[in-house]
């Protein structure tokens, strides 16, 4: 659940299938100006440099303003690049119906004879306590479950994708009438969990719930550790996450990967490029895309 926190299009999506059930906690517009940031240059020899921000895909309105040298970095660039375009209603659009399609059971299955009797229990208990019928979970596999409820936690505590930093950014760039770029597509994205066994999902599901146990604390570390650029709190917030281990290949490792590579290309065409992508792609553990662009020759600094 901690790193949901990071990956938005899931709780966009889910929050949009379930806004009848959800509640938006307003937050105080506070204007704080500071330049403790999540943002990175790359650069290598023969190419522009890159700008690569971590991003918190759900936020509040007292994030804003930005550091000011994220908004000279943005104005600098010819292209704004993030895991998805999701300022375009059609991959909103594509996404969610993908997410209907391969988050569903089998017609005529319910959630209740796929999971466990005591893990079932527990998704109850927890709905019923939010004031959410159970009935509207049912016809969905576990981790479709455990994704919705992630992004309810999440914005129960206060936090919600309207103000998130990729929507920022997005949001900005077509303003300025810059190129976008998505990294990665819909399918790629919902197929980390569609396309694996729904024993994963079950586990999946349990370690969620009890990731929602802390959710507020959570949330108000996450929040306040990007705000002041603490690498070393953020890093430790990750790491301590549990609940994705069994996705951790696919979600993480694979797409950094795949990631890299791309933004390399970007690079190498002669795009001065803005990549925002979640906080965990760049200072998660193991090889994040900016270790993987220093095995590529990259220098990578933070000013």
């Amino acid at each position: 659940m901690r790193k949901q926190i990071i990956f938005f299009l899931y709780a966009l999506i889910c929050l949009q299938f379930l806004a009848c059930a959800g509640t938006k906690t307003e937050t105080k517009n506070e204007k704080v100006l500071r330049e403790e940031h999540f943002l990175w240059k790359a650069e290598k020899a023969g190419a522009p440099a890159i700008w690569l921000l971590g991003s918190i895909h759900l936020a509040d309105s007292s994030f804003y303003p930005l550091p000011s040298i994220i908004d000279s970095a943005l104005d600098a660039a010819t292209l704004v690049a993030a895991e998805l375009d999701v300022s375009e209603p059609e991959t909103i659009q594509k996404a969610g119906l993908l997410m209907a399609q391969k988050g569903a059971l089998a017609p005529g299955k319910k959630l209740k004879e796929v999971l466990p009797d005591s893990l079932y229990f527990r998704v109850d208990s927890l709905v019923s306590a939010w004031g959410i019928p159970l009935e509207i979970l049912e016809p969905f596999r576990p981790w479709m479950v455990a994704i919705s409820l992630s992004a309810l936690a999440i914005e129960r505590s206060g936090l919600s994708g309207e103000f998130g930093i990729d929507q920022e950014i997005l949001a900005r760039a077509g303003d300025q009438g810059k190129k976008i770029f998505a990294l990665e597509t819909p399918e790629e994205q919902v197929g980390i969990f569609a396309n694996a066994e729904d024993s994963l999902g079950i586990q999946y599901l349990k370690a969620t719930l009890d990731e929602i146990a802390v959710a507020d604390s959570f949330v108000q570390e996450m929040a306040k550790a990007w705000k002041m650029g603490d690498e070393v709190k953020m890093r430790e917030l990750l790491d301590s996450d549990k609940s994705e281990d069994v996705y951790e290949e696919e979600l993480y490792t694979k797409r950094n990967l795949r990631m890299a590579a791309v933004i390399d290309s970007l690079a190498l065409s002669g795009e001065k490029a803005f990549v925002v992508i979640g906080c965990a792609h760049l200072i998660g553990e193991g090889d994040n895309v900016l270790k993987l662009l220093e095995k590529k020759n990259y220098k990578i600094t933070k000013n």
